[in-house]
């Protein structure tokens, strides 16, 4: 029970684990690079937004001031029914003042004069007023749009306070000192490098916001781990990124093991798969299609490099060009001299480079031929043929996704390869390639992981991508050459 139990919270781990989101630095990275147009214009588009509604919200405030001492009004009789007026101001007087004035200024009575007084319904400008301290001296001050009815509402209020606060603090008289002047300009201004500076950092966390949800919803294969998990499929092996220094004069830039150029961590790589190879394989697989999802993914040099390292291992290898409607064996191995070997199939033709051991065979196909060729009992004819006199046929194939020979191919050899070049390929389109070579009981044998990154923006290998361009397919030009075994002196 209690293994059962811990068995069940392994599950629930597992899965917890695999709900999480992960987000790799080199998505990101790719993301910036990719769209980095889409990122400037969001932030140009919300600067200017943001610039433009700072045109379109403002509206100039003119204010008016003025500034003044209330008294009020004391009564001393003097006899005889004789009375004296006088105005007078203490402390007393400024507290109650200071408490009084605010409410005499938002007053309905005091706003229905201001309005009667100037003939509007709607006072066009707002009155507030600031006492100093310990004093009856104030600053009236009136804001609103108009200079010049901002000014008359001043004048008007300061005229018709007195017989409005006379409800309140009695009898009191305004003594000027400064008088209130009509201004010329407004005392607000427009904050356009304010409204500029939140655009533009809006701008920057929404790309942001585009570049993560990017990251996160990009799905391809980034590690051999992923192979397993996502296509359940073994990863054969990594293999490195490949670039050159620039030189000024002209230098072997062929992507093979054999150019010292790559570099020993590229040799190393390509021995690792084959070493993986030899051993899953174990005599009885033989010929071994290798093929990819998409163009470009490296397949063709991985085909060649793997044929070199079987080679130079002392097994007998054939290398077999079956991407009829694009050959690209020849390009990469445009430095080495081969020589025709005689065979009977007009259809094939088989060369041998003495410099790498290594035989290579070319399909000699015309349009008119090409329903009777592709079929996977012609091919796996071809195939057999080769294995007579060979330890390995590596059969370089087309893309599963341009055409369906991969499909017929993968019928007629023993085993196929997956190329996956990393980080490239959406997983479900790899998917869809692996289902369709499994639709005729292919024996896929494993996934090859091409472009491995290292450093801050990889997964923890080399990586790149050193497939060659893949051009359009058609049929309208077809490659030549394939062939069958050969008697090569080990």
């Amino acid at each position: 029970m209690e293994n059962k139990e811990r068995t069940q919270l392994d599950i629930d781990k597992k899965n917890t684990d695999s709900d999480a989101i992960e987000i790799h630095l080199s998505d990101l990275l790719r993301g910036v690079l990719k769209y980095w147009w889409l990122c400037g214009i969001i932030v140009v588009v919300c600067t200017f937004v943001l610039t433009a509604f700072s045109f379109l919200r403002f509206t100039p405030i003119y204010n008016v001031s003025a500034t003044f001492t209330v008294q009020t009004q004391e009564t001393n009789a003097l006899g005889s029914g004789i009375t004296s007026y006088s105005y007078y101001y203490n402390h007393t007087t400024a507290k109650q003042l200071s408490d009084a004035f605010p409410y005499i200024l938002e007053s309905k009575l005091l706003q229905t004069a201001v309005c009667e007084d100037l003939n509007v319904d709607i006072m066009p400008a707002s009155i507030s007023a600031t006492a100093i301290a310990g004093t009856n001296m104030f600053t009236m001050t009136a804001a609103g749009k108009n200079p010049q009815s901002t000014y008359d509402v001043l004048v008007s209020a300061m005229e018709n306070y007195p017989s409005v606060a006379e409800y309140v603090i009695g009898t009191s008289k305004l003594v000027m000192i400064s008088e209130p002047v009509i201004p010329d300009k407004p005392s607000n201004s427009r904050n356009t490098l304010q409204y500029m500076v939140i655009g533009c950092v809006i701008g920057i966390a929404l790309s942001a916001a585009w570049i993560v949800f990017y990251a996160v919803f990009r799905d391809t294969i980034k590690t051999n781990q992923e192979v397993k998990e996502k296509l359940n499929q073994t990863c054969l092996g990594v293999l490195p990124h490949v670039t050159f220094k620039k030189h000024r004069k002209e230098f072997d830039n062929s992507i093979l093991m054999v150019n010292s150029l790559t570099g020993d961590t590229f040799i190393e790589s390509v021995k690792k798969v084959r070493n993986t190879l030899v051993s899953k394989t174990d005599g009885e697989i033989k010929s071994i299609m290798i093929t990819s999802s998409a163009p470009g993914e490296g397949k063709t040099t991985v085909s060649v490099n793997l044929a070199i390292s079987l080679a130079k291992m002392g097994k007998r290898v054939i290398l077999v060009d079956a991407d009829i409607r694009h050959p690209s064996v020849d390009e990469v191995l445009k430095n080495y001299t081969s020589i025709s070997v005689p065979n009977d199939n007009p259809n094939i033709s088989l060369k041998y480079i003495d410099e790498l051991d290594m035989g290579v065979v070319h399909f000699n196909v015309t349009e008119k031929d090409m329903f009777e060729f592709m079929r996977t009992s012609y091919l796996k004819e071809c195939f057999d043929a080769c294995k007579i006199d060979s330890d390995y046929v590596i059969v370089d194939a087309p893309p599963c996704a341009l055409t369906s020979d991969p499909v017929t191919i993968a019928g007629a050899v023993d085993a196929s390869i997956l190329v996956i070049k990393q980080d490239t390929i959406r997983t479900t389109r790899i998917k869809y390639a692996i289902d369709s070579l499994l639709s005729v009981d292919a024996n896929i044998i494993g996934c090859i992981l091409n472009s491995a990154a290292f450093g801050l923006s990889g997964y923890g290998y080399y990586y790149g991508g050193y497939g060659y361009k893949y051009g359009r397919y058609g049929y309208s030009k077809y490659g030549y050459g394939y062939g069958y075994g050969y008697d090569k002196e080990k």
